[in-house]
């Protein structure tokens, strides 16, 4: 009878928390938190799990080196927070207002931060496994040095974001606005792009693995110095793209527009232009072409219909 009885208080649910008493809670972990950053009598630092508090107000809140488990935090106003290197495990920040948060070295897994707000916010060094960041708007956000793994950022509003020597793994950019983004010396390996607004995006010495673009307008883009072994570029607009100086073996630019790109330097053999419009081409020489593939679909930089073969110019 006895074991029994265990047993049913084993089962029994921990009992919820009211949102009076998260709200408290939260409030003694932020002044508790604030004493052990400053080496106070009393200072603990934070550590909340599984509490759900809707609408909190908590601007430039100090939680740095934070810890955050479960913690379902909807439409907060956390603008201008103090959250660097802090860890967050099965979050949720949805609608959460973290404009000019500092999270550089946060470590994040399997947080949502759909529709939050993310602008001029500081990633940098930061952390992100499994996360979702679906129509985030982050324009102007710093994600140098960053280690993204299979985030996807369907949606989100990244102009202008920089990602200098980010390491990306299939991440997911689903209509994302990427335009200016910088992503100089970045690693992106099976990530994909699809219908990708990245005018005059920057890919300068970044190294694209194995990354698929389909539809995706990318006018003025640089991808100088880049090395895009293996990556496709399905249905895209590259017309004025820079690939001067690039590694393009084994690179696919099928049904592509790429009038006036820029190819000096450019490392073609083995891409694959077939069905590409080359019209314009700079740097791209006959040479060059012969060593690449193209079919009868392409237009060759000079304006006439391939396949570029010997004596066709």
């Amino acid at each position: 009878m006895e074991h029994g009885s265990a047993l049913a208080a084993g089962r029994r649910e921990t009992p919820r928390v009211t949102p009076d008493e998260a709200l408290e809670a939260w409030r003694e972990a932020v002044v508790r938190h604030h004493d052990w950053l400053e080496g106070g009598p009393g200072g603990k630092p934070c550590s909340l799990k599984k509490l759900r508090i809707e609408g909190l107000r908590a601007p430039r809140a100090r939680l740095d080196r934070g810890g955050f488990d479960s913690v379902e935090l909807p439409a907060a106003d956390l603008h201008g927070a103090m959250l660097a290197e802090s860890h967050w495990d099965h979050c949720s920040l949805k609608l959460a207002n973290l404009a000019a948060a500092v999270l550089d070295g946060a470590e994040m897994r399997q947080v949502e931060l759909n529709d939050a707000c993310l602008a001029s916010a500081s990633l940098c060094g930061a952390v992100m496994e499994g996360c979702r960041l679906e129509k985030a708007r982050a324009q102007g956000s710093r994600w140098m040095e960053a280690r993204l793994g299979r985030v996807d950022f369907s949606g989100a509003v990244l102009r202008e974001a920089g990602f200098h020597q980010a390491a990306m793994m299939e991440c997911l950019f689903a209509e994302t606005e990427l335009a200016r983004a910088l992503l100089y010396r970045a690693a992106l390996r099976f990530c994909r792009f699809r219908g990708c607004r990245a005018e005059e995006a920057r890919f300068g010495g970044a190294l694209l693995q194995h990354c698929k673009f389909e539809n995706c307008s990318l006018e003025r883009a640089r991808f100088t110095g880049a090395n895009l072994g293996g990556t496709a570029f399905h249905g895209c607009a590259l017309a004025g793209g820079d690939f001067s100086g690039a590694k393009l073996g084994g690179a696919q630019f099928t049904g592509s527009r790429l009038e006036g790109a820029k190819f000096e330097g450019a490392a073609c053999a083995g891409a694959d232009f077939r069905g590409a419009n080359l019209r314009g081409a700079q740097g791209l020489t006959l040479h060059e072409l012969l060593r690449a593939r193209t079919d009868a679909a392409t237009i060759l930089p000079w304006g006439a219909a391939g396949p570029a073969m010997r004596g066709s110019r």
